[in-house]
C-alpha cells in the first residue's frame, strides 16, 4: 500500500511511548530509555504488551529516581498499600515498618542493580503489584516480631563500644528504658529516617529523594530527629535517675550518643 511521503503510519513503539507519557505529564523519561526498559521485559515486539504500559512508565521512572515520579508514586500508590495492611487490622507500627521496608525495598539501588521496582513488568496493575510486596513485607514483619521480640533501642543502638557498654552495666535498667521511651515518643518518619541513616547506611541524599525532598531538607529533618532523639533520652534518664541537670548527667547523654555512633558503625562493618 502506497504511503505518501509526509504520512508515514506510526509505529507501534512510538505508539506506545507517547500513551505511557502522556498519563504522567510532569515525568519526562527519555524516549529511548523507556523503550529499552519496555523491550528488556517484553522482548523484541512490546507493541503486543497489555493495557499497563502507563504503570511501566512510571515504574522505570522511578527506578532511575526521577524526582517527580518519586512524588508520584509517594501519593498515588503508597496510600493504597498502607490502607490495604490496615483493612487486615495490623498495628500501626506494624504497618509504618512495612510501609518503610516497602520504600526501602522497591525505590533503593542494590549493590550492583537498579532498584526492584525496575522487575515490574506491566502485566498486571502497579497498585496492586505493590500492595502485594507491601503485605508480604508486613507478614515478614511480623514474624521477625514473634521469632525476636527485641525493643526497639536495641535495633537501633546496639552496645558494641566499650564505655557505652560500661555504662548499659551500670545503669541498665534505666538506660534501656531511657531510649525505648524517647524512641517510643518520636514520630514514625523520626524514626524511619534514623534507622535508614545510622543502622542501613543510606544517605542523606538517598533518603531525601525516598521522601521527594532535596538533600539540605533531608539534612535538617535528620538533625532534628536526632535531637529529639538526645532531648528525650536526655529528660527520661534525669527523671529516672532522679537528679538535675548536673554535669554527671550531660556526660552521661553525651556518652550514649557517642556509643551510638560507633555502635552503629561496628554494626554496618
Amino acid at each position: 500500500m502506497y504511503t505518501p511521503p509526509g504520512m508515514e503510519p506510526p509505529r507501534p513503539d512510538e505508539d506506545l511511548f507517547h500513551r505511557a507519557s502522556s498519563a504522567w505529564p510532569g515525568v519526562v523519561l527519555e524516549r529511548d530509555v523507556f523503550l529499552a526498559h519496555l523491550r528488556a521485559r517484553h522482548g523484541a515486539a512490546p507493541s503486543s504488551m497489555a493495557c499497563h504500559v502507563e504503570d511501566l512508565y512510571l515504574a522505570c521512572a522511578c527506578a532511575r529516581g526521577l524526582p517527580s515520579a518519586l512524588v508520584l508514586f509517594e501519593r498515588r500508590l503508597l496510600p493504597a498499600a498502607r490502607q490495604a495492611l490496615a483493612r487486615r487490622r495490623m498495628a500501626p507500627d506494624v504497618v509504618d515498618e512495612a510501609m518503610q521496608r516497602l520504600r526501602e525495598r522497591l525505590l533503593l539501588p542494590r549493590e550492583g542493580a537498579p532498584p526492584r521496582l525496575a522487575e515490574y513488568d506491566g502485566r498486571g496493575p502497579l497498585e496492586a503489584w505493590v500492595r502485594t510486596v507491601a503485605l508480604r513485607l508486613a507478614l515478614t514483619e511480623l514474624r521477625e516480631r514473634a521469632a525476636h521480640p527485641v525493643a526497639l533501642g536495641d535495633a537501633l543502638l546496639p552496645v558494641q563500644e566499650a564505655s557505652f557498654a560500661a555504662l548499659k552495666h551500670r545503669h541498665h535498667p534505666d538506660v534501656e528504658a531511657a531510649i525505648a521511651s524517647a524512641l517510643a515518643s518520636m514520630e514514625p518518619r523520626e524514626r524511619a529516617f534514623l534507622r535508614l541513616h545510622l543502622v542501613e547506611d543510606v544517605g542523606v541524599e538517598d533518603i531525601g529523594r525516598l521522601h521527594g525532598v532535596s538533600r539540605a531538607t533531608m539534612t535538617r529533618w535528620l538533625k532534628a530527629a536526632r535531637d529529639t532523639l538526645t532531648e528525650r533520652t536526655h529528660e527520661e534518664l534525669r527523671r529516672r535517675l532522679q537528679v538535675d541537670d548536673s554535669e554527671e548527667l550531660n556526660s552521661l547523654a553525651r556518652t550514649l550518643l557517642s556509643g551510638l555512633e560507633l555502635s552503629v558503625r561496628n554494626l554496618l562493618r
